[in-house]
């Protein structure tokens, strides 16, 4: 009973997805607005990161480079 279930849900929703109608949508002018906020938002979010930790990525290059040099 439990197969048959499960395969007649598979039928259904086959059924669904092939006979879907076109949505005829368009992009409306806030979709832009609500896109172009979150680029900016995550743009001042990772210059927020770089701005906390620059002294930790500074560093991590300084080590590097240092360490290479009294090596050589």
């Amino acid at each position: 009973m439990r197969q048959r279930l499960g395969l007649t849900t598979l039928w259904t929703l086959a059924a669904l997805l092939l006979v879907i109608p076109a949505a005829n949508a368009y992009i409306d002018p806030g979709t832009t607005s609500i896109i172009f906020q979150a680029l900016i938002a995550g743009l001042a979010a990772a210059g927020t990161a770089i701005t906390m930790f620059w002294s930790r990525i500074v560093s991590f290059f300084r080590r590097d480079s240092d360490a290479t040099s009294r090596d050589g």
